[in-house]
């Protein structure tokens, strides 16, 4: 196993599973913890406002009590501390006491003799002179007490306050006891999210690692094998879609890197092989002056085959990289094919080939024309190689719409459906035979193919046996706001 493989099951890193789990349950603790604040506070404010009603209730109890003596005088019936039940804390305890507006007590419930003195608040006993009644806290000791001033005039109109505080121990416990409840509740919900989290997490991440599983055993096996489905999700199914795709065009890559590997060192070792021959024949014995130039012809023959074969290599190793340079400007498309088609017609003369052109108006293209030249080099070059002597290769120049097309077409063997699917394949020679004698390195078409690409041309290829072939390079015709060279 290699160990870029290895390292997926390396301890010490965080795992999506781990993650996806401690996502879940913080967001599941978040929810929890903001649903038992809301309900925390919710429950405050409600049992808050129970507690003021029913001391206002109280408060206007003693109201009605305190003036119904017949004489009309003023006073407070005392209530009996009764003790509660177990669990329910001390004995509830009332304090009232009544006041007239010049500040003196009219009446007090005997606990309030007793101390610790009770802390009253005179802001709001102001208020409640004025007609309102009010609510606050007092403080008694170390106790403290929820109070409501209530005002009311006795049977001789006298302006008069009577508060009433009760201890607020009841409303603190209850709130202490739903706090815990909710803690509880937040505690046991965050064990249970979790669990939840991490089962739900296994579950999720479970089609993952079938498919890490499969994409290892395709490492440990061959780019052949495939990843099997892991899931019947469709979002997982694409990912495994994709996955066998990408190996697919790994296992073709990889295939078609073999091949261009054996075929470059098998046409590197072919010239080699014939310069170290030469060399060492030519060494056997003392020769001649003539003998030693006509080795030496031969050898550099062999280098010269080698150097077009090193700078057609160089040069698709830039195509692949995109590293091959570009200089794209407006260029005519028949000056280029007219310049291509007169440099190869000594060649054509001495091969016995009439080589024509064919291009009747003016084509303008945006395209590096030194490139442009090389594709046209090489479909010629191509198209001579096999061109039986007395035919035609004609080389023409149309537009078709926003399109310009150049073909070359020759009358030589032609290929066939296969042949045809492989004729822009590095290395590939329809002809073995007579392709490496005629000097052919099996690159040109391919370098051809990828100068058209770049151009955002394409090259195709029409053929069938015994019928000669037709090339056609395709590319855009330059537009008016790319004129300038400044559109690509």
């Amino acid at each position: 196993m290699s160990p870029s493989m290895t390292s997926a099951r390396r301890p010490g890193g965080s795992t999506f599973r781990a993650r996806l789990t401690l996502g879940m349950t913080l967001l599941s603790l978040a929810v929890l913890a903001t649903a038992s604040t809301a309900i925390y506070v919710w429950a405050r404010e409600a049992l808050r406002g129970t507690f003021d009603s029913a001391l206002l209730t109280v408060a206007q109890i003693e109201v009605a009590s305190a003036i119904d003596e017949p004489d009309g005088a003023i006073h407070i019936h005392e209530s009996v501390p009764v003790p509660l039940p177990p669990g329910m804390g001390p004995a509830y305890e009332k304090l009232v006491w009544i006041k007239s507006k010049d500040g003196a007590i009219d009446a007090r419930t005997i606990n309030l003799t007793r101390a610790p003195r009770l802390e009253t608040e005179p802001a709001l006993e102001a208020r409640a002179f004025a007609g309102e009644a009010s609510f606050g806290d007092v403080r008694r000791g170390g106790e403290i007490y929820r109070s409501v001033y209530y005002p009311f005039r006795d049977t001789l109109g006298r302006d008069l306050i009577a508060a009433v505080a009760i201890p607020r121990r009841p409303l603190e416990r209850t709130l202490r006891s739903l706090l815990a409840a909710l803690a509880a509740c937040l505690v046991l919900g965050g064990v249970a999210a979790a669990w939840g989290a991490n089962r739900l997490a296994r579950r999720l991440t479970r089609p993952l690692e079938r498919i890490a599983e499969g994409a290892r055993a395709v490492g440990r096996a061959s780019l052949s094998a495939r990843i099997p489905e892991a899931s019947p999700d469709v979002e997982l199914r694409e990912v495994t879609a994709i996955l066998n795709e990408m190996l697919g065009r790994l296992e073709a890559a990889f295939q078609a890197e073999r091949r261009f590997l054996a075929d470059a060192s098998h046409e590197l070792r072919s010239p080699l092989a014939n310069v170290r021959g030469t060399i060492e024949v030519a060494l056997r014995r003392a020769r001649s002056a003539d003998e030693y130039r006509e080795t030496l012809a031969v050898a550099l023959t062999e280098i010269e085959r080698l150097s077009r074969l090193v700078h057609a290599l160089l040069t698709l190793s830039r195509a692949d990289t995109g590293q091959l340079p570009f200089t794209f400007a407006p260029c005519q498309l028949p000056a280029v094919a007219e310049d291509a088609v007169k440099a190869h017609a000594a060649r054509a003369t001495e091969r016995s080939v009439r080589l024509r052109l064919d291009a009747p108006e003016p084509i303008e293209v945006l395209a590096d024309a030194d490139r442009l030249r090389e594709v046209i080099d090489n479909l010629l070059d191509n198209a001579l190689r096999y061109a039986p002597p007395g035919s035609a290769v004609v080389v023409s120049a149309r537009r078709e719409g926003d399109q310009a097309r150049l073909a070359v077409e020759d009358s030589g063997p032609g290929l066939s459906s296969e042949e045809q699917a492989h004729v822009f394949d590095r290395f590939y020679r329809a002809d073995r035979s007579r392709a490496r004698t005629s000097g052919g390195t099996g690159l040109g078409l391919s370098i051809a193919r990828a100068i058209a690409e770049a151009h955002r041309g394409r090259l195709s290829v029409r053929s069938a046996p015994g019928e000669g072939c037709r090339f056609f390079f395709d590319l855009p015709v330059a537009a008016p706001e790319r004129r300038d060279g400044r559109g690509r």
